[in-house]
């Protein structure tokens, strides 16, 4: 008996969950990637297939992850100890096991007071598409209380950050939630989408200025790589034009900062109500 569209669609949303490699994505994501594919795909194998094929592309796998459950351990105990200099050491070992933070361990403190300096020290912040960046709280010289929202359609991810959000004394905020299906609602003095916007476009064409646009936030903080991650090419002036594009007709102030390996645009939206 051939299968309905919703039932290919579940079928196909079932395989990838169950799966060793995409069984941690967020249910949503990969839903709404089977409901393409399975218009697109008539046999469920070649749906799975293309689902698979844009979650390498959205997911990144090889930009690399931590042992949640051991990277978990070994912050309970840093935080055990309460000395900060062990605190540090557990976020940097997990931080150096992804690429995108691995590139800015070297200036991190550097890299957050430069920002601040021209944002102000928020009390509210969203990290978008976060990934292992919270773990950088300990270097970015902000005062609590503070509610850090960071949203990841990583499963495990999303659970290792609240728990790490708890160890720092921080509300929970961590949200598993599908920024490119559902922008973040909340008010905030800063966001940060940091080196995430190229791969974003590129799977979400066309979504990248209403994401900035919804935002209510005072500032955006857009990153962006300086050098391709193979061979070294310099992306500098191809990512200012490209990040001028994505805010063209908008009156909003930009300060750019630049670093060894990332461009940053500091953007004065003054949205927050």
């Amino acid at each position: 008996m051939k299968q309905s569209v919703e039932e290919m669609v579940t079928a196909v949303t079932h395989t990838i969950k169950q799966s060793a490699k995409y069984g941690q994505t967020s249910e949503e994501t990969i839903r709404k990637l089977a409901e393409t594919a399975v218009r697109q795909h008539k046999k469920p194998k070649a749906a799975v297939k293309a689902v698979r094929k844009q979650l390498h592309s959205i997911m990144a796998p090889y930009l690399g992850d931590p042992d949640y459950a051991a990277a978990a351990v070994a912050l309970e105990a840093a935080f055990t100890t309460g000395d900060q200099a062990d605190i540090e050491a557990a976020c940097r070992s997990s931080l150096h096991s992804h690429l995108s933070t691995r590139e800015r361990l070297p200036l991190m403190a550097d890299f957050y007071s430069r920002i601040f300096a021209v944002t102000g020290r928020p009390r509210v912040m969203l990290d978008i598409a976060c990934g292992l960046n919270p773990l950088a709280f300990p270097w970015m010289g902000l005062e609590r209380p503070l509610d850090f929202y960071a949203y990841d359609i990583h499963e495990a991810r999303i659970t290792f950050l609240n728990h790490y959000f708890r160890l720092q004394g921080l509300p929970p905020l961590a949200k598993l939630q599908d920024v490119a299906h559902q922008f973040p609602a909340e008010q905030a003095d800063v966001a940060l989408f940091l080196k995430e916007m190229p791969r974003f476009e590129r799977n979400y064409h066309g979504q990248g200025r209403p994401l900035l646009e919804t935002l209510n936030v005072n500032w955006l903080v857009v990153s962006y790589p300086t050098v391709s991650t193979h061979g070294g090419r310099n992306l500098t002036n191809r990512y200012r034009d490209f990040m001028f594009q994505l805010i063209e007709g908008h009156d909003w102030p930009v300060t750019e900062l630049l670093f060894d390996g990332e461009l940053v645009f500091c953007i004065e939206k003054g949205a927050r109500g």
